[in-house]
C-alpha cells in the first residue's frame, strides 16, 4: 500500500521549511540600528549648540531609527526645546533626559505642528532622544532660551 505521501514531497516540504527559518530569522536579526552612527545611543550623542536649527533624518525602514543629542546649561534658565518632524505617519518622538539617563518627559509629535516644549534647567547636561515608530522621516530639532 503506498502512503499518501510521497518521498519527493518530504525534502521539498524540509527545504520549505529551512527558508522559512531562515528569513524569520534574517528579519529578526536586523535590528532598528542596524544602520545607525555613533549617535544611536547615548554614549554616541552629538553635541548641539543654543539657537541653531539641527535638521537630520530617523527611519525604520532604513534601520536608523533612534538620534541622540546633548546640550550643556551653564547656569539656571527656562530654555525651551523645538521640533517638528516632516512625515506625519513615522509617529515622531522625542525624550527630554538628565545627565543620568532619568526621563524628565516625552513629547510626541503632532501632526502638523511645530511642537514646543518649556523647561526651568539648572546648571547641566542634558540628552535628547529622538526617534520614530515607524517608517521614516527628516526632522528639525532646536534647544534655545525662549523671550
Amino acid at each position: 500500500m503506498k502512503s499518501k505521501y510521497s518521498i519527493s514531497r518530504i525534502p521539498i516540504m524540509l527545504l520549505l521549511f529551512v527558508f522559512l527559518a531562515v528569513i524569520f530569522n534574517a528579519c529578526n536579526a536586523m535590528g532598528p540600528e542596524t544602520n545607525s552612527g555613533l549617535d544611536k545611543d547615548r554614549l554616541g550623542a552629538i553635541s548641539i549648540d543654543f539657537n541653531a536649527l539641527i535638521l537630520d533624518h530617523v527611519t525604520c525602514i532604513d534601520g536608523d531609527k533612534t538620534d541622540w543629542k546633548y546640550f550643556n546649561i551653564s547656569e539656571e534658565m527656562d530654555v525651551a526645546i523645538t521640533f517638528a518632524f516632516d512625515q506625519p505617519t513615522a509617529g515622531g518622538i522625542v525624550v527630554l533626559r538628565k545627565a543620568t539617563g532619568e526621563e524628565i518627559v516625552k513629547l510626541k509629535f503632532v501632526p502638523g505642528k511645530r511642537m514646543q516644549h518649556i523647561f526651568r534647567a539648572i546648571p547641566g547636561h542634558y540628552y535628547l532622544e529622538i526617534y520614530c515608530e515607524a517608517f521614516e522621516s527628516e526632522y528639525t530639532i532646536e534647544v534655545s532660551n525662549p523671550m
